[in-house]
């Protein structure tokens, strides 16, 4: 019986040390994830707000060197806010966080998709209110999070003009977004939440001129995420976020590398 036991510790023993030498890499690196990039890429169709200085390079160098090797360095200029991007608070508050503030904290925190493609239905002039969401916004793990709200309109991001449904008058805009109402209700009812972001190009409406969601946001200290690239499946909880902006130190917004990491769906027979 006594030999039992010490057999029976040592196995105890030894499956307890295995088990702490597992790391993050081991898990991540399994087979049992993939990353899933959400970001459009910048080049010159990368959409951005009228007005701002869109991507471009404004010097190129690629040349064969002297001792015949490769050497190629270019330099760029671009707005903060355009393509997949962040917001900062001080966007929209004066004594809100810049870009280089926000911490890693609230960048690599788990992800929920808000799927609301299906109600807005292609529907430009659509405006999410809270009785779309009481059936769908119910995860609130109390862990920093951000949300993520899907309209379907990536499908539109090579379509400049039908993606930010620029007016005859070349001044309008029209494209989904979220209504003051949404927003007040995550800022008071999931103080979990560090970040929103949406797949069109403001979270507020394109229609609208004194941009209250961008407002309200920054004042409940959330960054915003805009025109992230959702034309894939992605599950609705259960993935990381991984929300990497250029960190410029005083800026009001960066572009943005987002990706999600997710696991595998498990296939459905054998």
């Amino acid at each position: 019986m006594a030999v039992t036991i010490v057999v029976f510790a040592f196995l105890a023993s030894t499956i307890s040390t295995l088990a702490e030498k597992v790391t993050l890499n081991d898990v991540l690196f399994s087979g049992g994830y993939e990353f899933i990039d959400l970001t459009h890429p910048y080049d010159n169709n990368t959409v951005y707000w009228p007005g701002h200085q869109k991507f471009t390079f404004t010097k190129k160098i690629e040349n064969i060197q002297e001792d015949k090797s490769w050497y190629a360095a270019k330099e760029f200029s671009a707005a903060e806010h355009g393509g997949t991007h962040l917001d900062a608070p001080y966007h929209f508050l004066q004594t809100g966080d810049y870009v280089g503030d926000i911490p890693l904290e609230k960048l690599i925190v788990p992800l929920i998709i808000v799927d609301v493609s299906s109600i807005a239905n292609d529907d430009a002039n659509f405006v999410l209110y809270k009785h779309h969401l009481d059936y769908l916004l119910n995860y609130n793990s109390g862990q920093p999070c951000i949300l993520i709200f899907k309209f379907g309109w990536s499908k539109y991001f090579h379509d400049r003009n039908k993606y930010l449904g620029i007016g005859i008058d070349q001044k309008s805009l029209n494209f989904p977004g979220l209504s003051v109402e949404v927003a007040q209700w995550i800022t008071t009812s999931y103080k979990n939440v560090v970040g929103i972001g949406v797949d069109v190009a403001s979270v507020d409406p394109g229609s609208v001129k004194e941009l209250a969601v961008h407002k309200i946001l920054s004042r409940a200290g959330l960054y915003n995420m805009e025109n992230v690239k959702l034309d894939r499946a992605i599950p609705d909880h259960g993935c990381t976020a991984l929300v990497m902006p250029m960190k410029i130190a005083a800026g009001t917004g960066a572009p943005l590398r987002l990706v999600a990491i997710c696991p595998k769906p498990k296939p459905d027979n054998f």
